[in-house]
């Protein structure tokens, strides 16, 4: 059987949060609980990251390095899999092409991820000649070249695994990313049932987007297997399910039983849908049972307090009434909440811009970087179909345009500042519960309560400039 190399390349646009690469991960385990015995996962990311953190300097091996080094032995990886989530990943994965096919000329390069399988025809354009592109899931493609020594042809249907196929993921380092302050990424389900025009998920092929549970007793195996794992190497054990859609309130309960019963004692967050928050009975005393069992954080999409903004992106609005009453029981049960918000697009006034941050502050969501979210044309978008501005920000009137880029640079302290304390937030948070020392907890929350007082200040008016006055 083939030697598999699998990467993830670094992204040169707006990129989100720096976590696990886990869909390489996934597909790692995936063949190699298959039968193929030869395989590796480079995360491009990862040597940026600990570049960035001071962790490494320019002196220790670098990611060529420790590819090299990986296959000195051999005659070299003979499929090389590069993953792809929007088209700002495109320049770093064409130079890794180049680079390894300069060393290995003879492998076979293929691509996969959202972007390839959202925008085949652009994918098909930008990469270099040669490159493979796999729809879908890449597990059943590979290891049919594994067997058979042929990719799967990219016009047909993708062949998908069930979730409760999913193979354990090959987490080769996990020190690394937990010394980045990075949760374990899972996966408990596969897409959403939403229709957001913003996103591409309602793109994917049916079978891809369409929401399917994973057995929570395959989740809490694995769950337990690396919280074990991370014990052993005096880590704690802090995850994050990363499904677009955890499910309804009624599963994660059932999760969190599982991990009592098992005796599992770990700290976790989630996204869910402010529709299955909301009209709940003692939401409160349920969630402070969920936190009991180690729920420590809650995304869920917000992204407009303005009903016809949310009609237009087709995104209910209902919930929205709902939304005084979800936030409070969180703070009852002393559970974070991760708001979405896209307060900047297309036809958003900055009279209307004013009214919607006042609520947000009246609602104690306000946040800087809510204040500075504006909307995306993602790769496979609705939106993006017919629009000019794919990859970039969506265009909006002169002084909504004008108001952006000024608060943008006279605020680029206070944006620093912000994103540094709010990357910490969600992994001190994890630690306190589990350690009860909430020290640096408060800490954080002090400062990020500080920074988002100060840009409010700014954004109303009520200051003059923020330039230079430091965070």
């Amino acid at each position: 059987m083939p030697s598999v190399l699998l990467i993830r390349p670094l992204c040169e646009g707006e990129e989100p949060e720096f976590a696990e690469p886990l869909g390489i991960e996934r597909l790692a385990g995936y063949l190699l609980a298959h039968g193929v015995k030869d395989v590796a996962v480079f995360d491009r990311r990862l040597y940026a990251e600990e570049r960035r953190a001071g962790i490494t300097n320019e002196n220790a091996p670098g990611f060529y390095d420790d590819i090299k080094t990986r296959y000195a032995q051999g005659a070299g990886p003979e499929v090389i899999g590069l993953s792809l989530m929007t088209s700002s990943d495109v320049p770093d994965a064409r130079r890794i092409i180049s680079r390894l096919r300069s060393l290995w000329p003879q492998a076979v390069f293929c691509a996969g991820g959202v972007y390839v399988t959202t925008s085949p025809q652009e994918a098909a354009q930008v990469l270099p000649l040669g490159v493979q592109l796999i729809h879908g899931e890449g597990e059943a493609s590979l290891l049919a070249f594994a067997l058979h020594g042929a990719l799967q042809a990219r016009e047909s249907e993708p062949a998908l695994t069930s979730p409760n196929e999913w193979a354990v993921p090959y987490r080769p380092y996990p020190e690394r990313y937990a010394r980045l302050g990075c949760a374990v990424n899972m996966q408990t389900s596969r897409g959403c049932s939403g229709a957001c025009t913003f996103c591409a998920t309602p793109q994917l092929p049916d079978a891809l987007r369409r929401w399917q549970p994973r057995d929570l007793e395959l989740v809490a195996q694995e769950v337990q297997t690396a919280a074990q794992r991370l014990s052993e190497q005096w880590l704690l054990p802090i995850f994050n399910m990363v499904d677009d859609d955890f499910g309804p309130l009624e599963r994660l309960e059932a999760f969190a039983e599982l991990l009592t019963e098992r005796q599992i004692t770990v700290a976790f967050a989630c996204e869910m849908r402010l529709a299955s928050l909301a009209s709940q009975k003692d939401l409160a005393v349920r969630l402070h049972n969920l936190k009991n069992a180690g729920l420590t954080r809650v995304f869920f999409g917000v992204e407009s307090v303005n009903p016809q903004t949310l009609q237009t992106w087709h995104k209910p609005s209902r919930p929205l009434d709902e939304l005084p009453q979800v936030l409070a029981a969180f703070r009852e049960a002393q559970i974070t909440v991760q708001p979405g918000y896209i307060l900047w697009h297309k036809g958003q006034t900055l009279e209307e811009a004013r009214k919607e941050v006042a609520y947000l502050h009246t609602l104690g969501i306000y946040s800087h970087r809510a204040a500075l979210s504006r909307l995306i044309v993602f790769d496979g978008c609705a939106l993006a179909q017919g629009n000019r501005d794919i990859g970039g920000f969506e265009r909006m009137d002169e002084d909504a345009e004008q108001f952006y880029r000024s608060f943008s640079a006279n605020t680029a302290d206070l944006t620093h500042a912000w994103t540094q304390a709010a990357i910490k937030e969600p992994y001190v948070a994890a630690q306190a519960h589990l350690t009860g020392d909430t020290t640096q907890l408060e800490q954080v929350r002090e400062t990020l309560r500080s920074i988002n007082e100060r840009s409010y200040t700014a954004f109303m008016g009520e200051g003059n400039s923020l330039e230079g006055s430091g965070a």
